[in-house]
């Protein structure tokens, strides 16, 4: 191989390459190829992955059981709303009741035949104590329970899980009427709401 002048070169492209194997030996002296890991590293990091999941355990139960008491407390709200909408719309009395993990929502303006539009249950273990709630045809709470019947009464549900004690960890939430038709969910029926 020669050069625009006509001198050898051969002597030059034999120094600028070097075997492969030997660049590779350099580098791995120098620190700097590594491939995988050790067997000490990957002891190392699955001990701490399980030191973590062990101390996070409790506080997922109760993430858990947080959630599935908030979607209880939802999906009773969701229920409330539609049986006073429907009282509205209607024009009748429409009764909101809850018995454990039950929730139905009827047309109650003939207390001996009433119709069930429509039937929840609440999902994850969650329950509450019976309770009846009657929407009047103008969409506040009214007690049909007394002879005459007293309007603008408020109302409120509870609700829990089986095994869990409610506190400022686990909330359990609480629906409330209030007299004026009013509908709300507490977060945590042990915060005065």
């Amino acid at each position: 191989m020669l050069d625009d002048a006509g001198r050898d070169m051969r002597h030059l492209s034999r120094r600028a390459v070097a075997p492969r194997g030997l660049v590779q030996r350099g580098l791995a002296q120098r620190g700097l190829v590594r491939r995988g890991l050790t067997l000490i590293e990957l002891m190392l990091t699955i001990t701490i992955a399980g030191f973590l999941l062990v101390a996070a355990a409790p506080h997922f139960s109760e993430y858990t059981n947080n959630s599935r008491l908030r979607e209880g407390g939802t999906t009773l709200q969701t229920e409330a709303m539609f049986a006073q909408s429907e009282a509205i719309k209607r024009n009748r009395v429409v009764r909101l009741t809850i018995s454990g993990s039950t929730i139905q929502v009827l047309e109650a303006q003939d207390t001996a035949a009433m119709t069930l539009l429509r039937e929840r249950t609440l999902a994850g273990g969650v329950a509450a104590a019976a309770a009846t709630v009657d929407f009047a045809p103008r969409g506040f709470p009214v007690n049909r329970a007394v002879t005459p019947p007293v309007d603008f009464v408020a109302a409120s549900i509870d609700l829990g899980m089986p095994g869990v004690t409610c506190s400022a960890e686990q909330r359990c939430p609480g629906l409330r009427i209030d007299a004026g038709g009013g509908i709300r969910l507490c977060g945590n029926k042990l915060s005065g709401c």
